[in-house]
């Protein structure tokens, strides 16, 4: 909930900075900028190939190999297992993109007050 908060503050902040006159220019060439897009951009891609490699991971190995037949406990293969924790790891990226978007808000606002805008 404070993170809905943060982000509706950081929103309301930018909001108010609109109606001055923003040089986007300016803050698009300035070293920060350029620095928080190189680690926005790390993040995604790192962060989409791995849910992509694990996600597609199930299929992959249920069509071409046997590891997932393994049972573990009574009728409970490996695959059954393997398919609950795609569920988890989703909450997890989920929860990790979330603290991160708020990272990267509070570093945008901190670019707009360090230009003096």
């Amino acid at each position: 909930m404070e993170l809905v908060k943060e982000q509706s503050s950081v929103k309301k902040d930018i909001e108010q900075q609109d109606n001055k006159q923003i040089d986007y220019d300016k803050i698009s060439t300035s070293e920060d900028f350029k620095q928080l897009l190189l680690n926005k951009k790390k993040f995604i891609i790192s962060y989409t190939i791995f849910y992509l490699v694990y996600s597609l991971a199930l299929p992959f190995l249920a069509l071409f190999t046997n590891i997932l037949n393994v049972q573990v406990i009574g009728d409970i293969t490996l695959a059954w297992i393997y398919g609950i924790s795609i569920i988890f790891m989703s909450f997890g990226v989920c929860s990790v993109y979330v603290k991160k978007s708020a990272e990267f808000d509070e570093k945008v606002k901190q670019i707009i007050v360090k230009e003096g805008l």
